[in-house]
C-alpha cells in the first residue's frame, strides 16, 4: 500500500511536465517516456530533450533502477569502496546505496560509472531494485535463448525477462546480453517491469499472456511455426485463468485473442495439408476473434492488430503461393 501511495503521489507531483523536444507526437514509445518522466524515474535533459538513442551509462542505469524500485537515498557520508567513484559525483550517493543493499560487488574496487551498461547488467540492477524472486527459475535456465548459457550468472534474469517479455526475444532467439542499451530500450524495459512491480497476481498472468502472444506473433511471422505452436498450451491456460479470476473486458479480450491464435494455428496446419477451404474458414474466424479483442480491450488491441496482420499475410500467401508464408 505504501508503495502505491508513493507511486501515485509522484505522478501527481510530476504530472504537469512539458513534452520532450525530440520525441515526435506519433512516436509509439512517447507515452512510456512521459509516464517515466511523470513518476520521476527518467526525465528530460536541461535542454528539454529525452535523447532516446543516447547510450546509458552504468551510473545512470543504477539510478534509474533505484528510482523504479522506490528506494530512498539516505544522506551520503562521502565514503565509497570504489576508487573510480568521485564522492562529489551526482550519482555517488546512489552507488553507496547500491553497495549497502548488496546490489553491487565491491571486490574489484571499481564501479566503472561511465561505461555503457549492458543488457545483462541493467536487468540485474532493475530486477534487484524491484525485488524479483528468482527462486522459481533456479535450475530452469536451459534453453532460454541461443546466447544465454544455462550456467551464466545472468541466466535467471533472462528467464524472468523472457516469461514477461521485459526484454523482447527476437525471432533469431538471441538476447545479446552484452549489448549496450539506449535510453529508449532502458525506458521500455523499466516500464514493463513497473507494471509487474505494482501489479497483483492477475496482472502478472495478464502480462505473461501478452508476452506469449507477442512471442507467438514474432515466431509465426518468421516462419517458425513449430516454435510458435509450442506456446499455445500456455496461452490457452493463461487466457482461461483470466476468465475464471476476473470477468471484465480485458479477460473477455484475452479469451478472444486465445481463440484467434488457435484458429491461426489451425489454418497453418490446414494449408500445409492442402485443405485450403478449411484454412480459409479458420482465418475468417481468427479475424472475427481478433476484431472482438481489439474492440473490448485497449491493452490487447495492439496484439489483436498484429494477429490481423498475420491473417492478412496468410491470405496473401494463398493468393500468391510464391510468397513466403510470413514475411521476415
Amino acid at each position: 500500500m505504501k508503495r502505491w501511495l508513493l507511486f501515485l503521489c509522484t505522478i501527481f507531483l510530476w504530472g504537469n511536465a512539458v513534452a520532450f523536444n525530440d520525441v515526435a507526437p506519433d512516436d509509439p514509445d512517447r507515452p512510456v517516456f512521459e509516464h517515466l518522466r511523470d513518476v520521476g524515474i527518467m526525465g528530460a535533459y536541461p535542454d528539454g530533450n529525452f535523447l532516446p538513442s543516447k547510450v546509458v551509462t552504468r551510473a545512470e542505469a543504477l539510478v534509474i533502477s533505484l528510482r523504479a524500485g522506490g528506494i530512498g537515498i539516505p544522506e551520503f557520508d562521502g565514503t565509497t569502496p570504489f576508487s573510480d567513484v568521485n564522492p562529489n559525483a551526482w550519482y555517488a550517493a546512489h552507488v553507496d546505496r547500491g553497495v549497502e543493499l548488496e546490489f553491487l560487488a565491491t571486490e574489484s574496487g571499481k564501479f566503472r560509472p561511465d561505461d555503457a551498461v549492458t543488457k545483462a547488467e541493467f536487468l540485474a540492477f532493475l530486477f534487484r531494485a524491484t525485488l524479483v524472486d528468482f527462486r522459481p527459475f533456479f535450475g530452469r535456465t536451459k534453453g532460454i535463448a541461443d546466447d544465454i548459457p544455462e550456467e551464466a550468472w545472468f541466466a535467471p534474469h533472462f528467464a524472468y525477462a523472457k516469461k514477461y517479455q521485459i526484454a523482447h526475444l527476437p525471432a533469431d532467439n538471441k538476447y545479446n546480453p552484452y549489448k549496450w542499451l539506449s535510453r529508449r530500450e532502458v525506458a521500455l524495459m523499466t516500464f514493463r517491469q513497473l507494471r509487474i512491480f505494482h501489479g497483483d497476481a492477475v496482472t502478472k498472468n495478464f502480462l505473461e499472456l501478452q508476452a506469449h502472444v507477442q512471442q507467438f506473433v514474432t515466431l509465426q511471422r518468421a516462419g517458425k511455426t513449430e516454435e510458435a505452436q509450442a506456446l499455445l498450451p500456455r496461452i490457452f491456460e493463461l487466457s482461461d485463468s483470466l476468465v475464471l479470476l476476473r470477468n471484465d473486458e480485458d479477460s473477455v479480450a484475452a479469451q478472444a485473442i486465445s481463440r484467434a491464435i488457435k484458429h491461426i494455428a489451425e489454418s497453418v496446419r490446414a494449408f500445409k495439408f492442402g485443405k485450403n477451404l478449411s484454412a480459409l474458414e479458420h482465418l475468417f474466424l481468427a479475424t472475427n476473434h481478433s476484431q472482438r479483442a481489439a474492440e473490448k480491450s485497449g491493452k490487447l488491441s495492439p496484439f489483436a492488430t498484429d494477429l490481423l496482420h498475420l491473417v492478412d499475410e496468410s491470405l496473401q500467401n494463398f493468393i500468391n503461393p510464391n510468397r513466403k508464408l510470413y514475411s521476415e
